[in-house]
């Protein structure tokens, strides 16, 4: 698996968290919809830092 197509799933997981951290505050009130949106972004930055680096021998 390239880096590319690894940054991309790890942003596909995060776009998928993001979506049920939207469900969980219009939906309810809870603490929990809070730690799902902070999950997400640090997912999703993870994903495009990893779609971003580029690698040692390119340099």
């Amino acid at each position: 698996m390239t880096r590319r197509k690894f940054g991309l799933l790890i942003l596909g997981a995060g776009i998928v968290i993001l979506l049920i951290a939207l469900l969980l505050l219009f939906n309810t009130n809870s603490v929990w919809a809070l730690i799902t949106l902070g999950l997400s972004i640090v997912i999703n930055t993870t994903g495009l830092s990893v779609i971003i680096a580029k690698d040692p021998e390119e340099r």
